[in-house]
């Protein structure tokens, strides 16, 4: 690709990413017709094998705390353990998890209304105590910063990365990060299923999601102005092969095996100037996914490239030096590995809050525990 259109198409997605699906409004930046920049996003962005373009929701903004945890099933779960995580989808706010190399342990996501945050951190401690889970490691997580896609690095023309590696290593610059000066932000249940269906494909337009929600295409309107003026959307990403969270009729389409490596880290006994000095350093990384702060806890999430796998372990072993024996790694198995959306299922439409589900969950895992039993 010519480097003036290279360059170009990588400003048009930083532009998708920045503002969403604003297509008049990010052709008079590029200075391009909408036609033109239409076709540009949707055959020489979007036209790549895996790459999708996904709503990230401001969680915290929303309400919502994470709850970090490595869990190793008990032998007579194991065979039944993606079961069992689905169904923690629908009861328990579960909303990633994945398997890792080469230990088979699961690492989970749950993303719970902060007045519950207690609460699903017993239903996990029961969940051990009944037999299910023969391992369980909780940390909590204030937030989690997500990270749009570094385009400037990446060819559109090509589908490849292309960029000088030593030079990104040795940036200087720092990162302060801000994530929701807002506050809690104010939302409703039309507004949660819009958020779903633009977290599956931001792409959608309000008549199509209109038609399949079955809601009046005036009222998606104005949630979708008031969505996007009360910030529930932190940024649209760009995302590259099947990384993006999926609804439960993609699983299939979204596991499959390619290049890409699933990588997590945590640093433990982490003060806030070391979170910060990581945090830096995390982001000069074009493959950065997301990064997290709790309370001693630093989080990172990226994923690479397989061609890139050992430059990106030396840099971290230089990054997190300092912190080596408390840091945790977690490389993701891309087989067994699934994201949800907001689950607007344990959202009550009468009470206008969401549901604490725990004890209905315990109640159904010890069933379980029964049934397996024989009991």
């Amino acid at each position: 690709m010519k480097p003036d259109l290279r360059e170009k198409q990588a400003r048009l997605a930083t532009l998708m990413q920045e503002r969403g699906p604003r297509i008049t409004e990010i052709a008079r930046k590029l200075d391009e017709s909408p036609e033109t920049v239409r076709y540009w996003f949707k055959h020489n962005i979007l036209g790549r094998r895996g790459v999708a373009y996904q709503a990230v929701l401001n969680y915290e903004g929303l309400g919502f705390k994470r709850i970090h945890a490595v869990i190793d099933f008990a032998d007579d779960y194991l065979p039944h353990a993606k079961e069992i995580l689905i169904s923690m989808n629908s009861l328990c706010y579960l909303t990633n998890y994945f398997r890792t190399f080469p230990s088979g342990y699961y690492v989970i996501l749950l993303t719970v209304p902060s007045q519950f945050e207690r609460q699903y951190r017993r239903l996990l401690a029961d969940m051990q105590e009944v037999g299910i889970f023969r391992l369980l490691q909780v940390d909590g997580l204030d937030w989690i910063r997500a990270s749009p896609m570094k385009t400037k690095y990446f060819d559109f023309g090509t589908g490849k990365w292309d960029f000088d590696w030593s030079k990104i290593v040795s940036e200087k610059k720092s990162v302060a990060p801000k994530l929701n000066p807002r506050g809690l932000v104010r939302f409703d249940r039309e507004d949660l299923l819009i958020l779903q269906k633009l977290q599956v494909d931001a792409t959608k337009s309000l008549g199509k999601i209109s038609r399949e929600l079955k809601i009046p295409y005036p009222q998606v309107y104005n949630h979708f102005g008031h969505i996007t003026d009360a910030g529930q959307v932190l940024l649209y990403r760009i995302n590259w092969p099947a990384t993006g969270p999926r609804s439960q009729e993609d699983l299939k389409a979204w596991q499959q095996q390619h290049a890409h490596m699933g990588i997590q880290f945590i640093v433990r006994s982490s003060t806030e100037s070391e979170q910060r000095e990581l945090m830096t350093k995390m982001d000069r990384l074009p493959f950065i996914w997301s990064n997290g702060v709790g309370e001693g806890i630093f989080y990172s999430e990226f994923t690479v490239p397989l061609e890139y796998y050992s430059e990106t372990f030396q840099y971290l072993a230089q990054a997190l030096l300092d912190s080596r024996g408390r840091t945790e790694y977690f490389i993701g198995d891309q087989i067994n590995a699934l994201s949800f959306t907001v689950p607007t299922r344990l959202y009550d439409k009468e009470t206008e809050a969401w549901t604490n589900n725990a004890d209905e969950a315990l109640t159904k895992f010890k069933n379980l525990v029964l049934t397996l039993n024989g009991s």
